[in-house]
């Protein structure tokens, strides 16, 4: 019988992977944004399953799923080599995880794609009159996944292999995604009825983007070469990533 703990056990320990990679010279600057992403998404799924199934010990088809997606995940990256490949194969086993605590198991329909990336503030509890307090933000770090496209930081590993040098179809293949990342993000950042997508957060993502694939020397390399251009740039996009966030929800609040 699979319980609760156990499933968010491997969860946790899936994180507590992702955390060791952010770290990991190996990993580093190359592969940074993936795993900062990943584990930023892992971890806002991880709680939104703990939020449905906290408290209940016995046997659900979600909870053996989580623990299969994570361990799967878990046992790819004992053994992963840094590569864009096997970067790419861990990446997606690890989004597999985050999908299995975000269907939840069945056990609430999966929620349509408009407004599921939008930014907003956390819903408050009614109070005596029907009243309702200020709305309180909602956790920086869902403000973080919304913003961080790592669908396409997923992608891009990719691109480069079927690109095979050839900076051309790089490019080509760049913008394609990046008119993946528009197209998804302005329906996602729509309310649920619909309405004006967010413009603002979506050209946060592309930018996002486009940093990540300069760091990576997607549009050529300056004068000091890949590793200046790769140490340079992946300074900026962390900086970026981390900050913009927080300065868009202040001139929101």
């Amino acid at each position: 019988m699979t319980t609760f703990t156990q499933a968010v056990d491997a969860a946790d320990a899936l994180t507590d992977q992702l955390q060791e990679f952010t770290a990991n010279p190996r990993y580093l600057p190359r592969f940074f944004d993936t795993f900062f992403g990943l584990r930023t998404a892992l971890g806002s799924a991880r709680d939104g399953f703990a939020g449905l199934h906290s408290g209940e010990g016995g046997d659900l088809p979600a909870f053996a799923t989580v623990l299969d997606r994570c361990e799967q995940a878990t046992a790819i990256g004992v053994a992963l080599t840094p590569g864009d490949a096997a970067v790419s194969h861990y990446a997606g086993a690890v989004q597999r995880a985050i999908t299995a605590m975000d269907d939840q198991g069945g056990a609430t329909a999966r929620p349509a794609l408009r407004g599921t990336l939008r930014l907003r503030s956390r819903s408050a509890p009614m109070v005596r009159g029907g009243r309702r307090p200020d709305p309180a933000p909602e956790p920086y770090y869902a403000s973080l996944v919304k913003l961080f496209p790592v669908e396409a930081v997923t992608l891009y590993p990719l691109a480069i292999g079927i690109a095979a040098g050839d900076i051309v179809i790089r490019l080509i293949l760049i913008g394609i995604i990046t008119l993946f990342i528009v197209a998804l993000r302005w329906f996602g950042t729509q309310e649920e009825r619909g309405g004006d997508a967010d413009v603002v957060a979506i050209a946060v993502s592309v930018i996002s983007f486009e940093l990540y694939t300069a760091s990576l020397g997607g549009f050529g390399y300056l004068p000091g070469g890949p590793e200046q251009t790769s140490q340079f740039l992946a300074f900026i996009t962390i900086m970026w990533v981390a900050l913009v966030p927080f300065v868009l929800r202040r001139a929101r609040s």
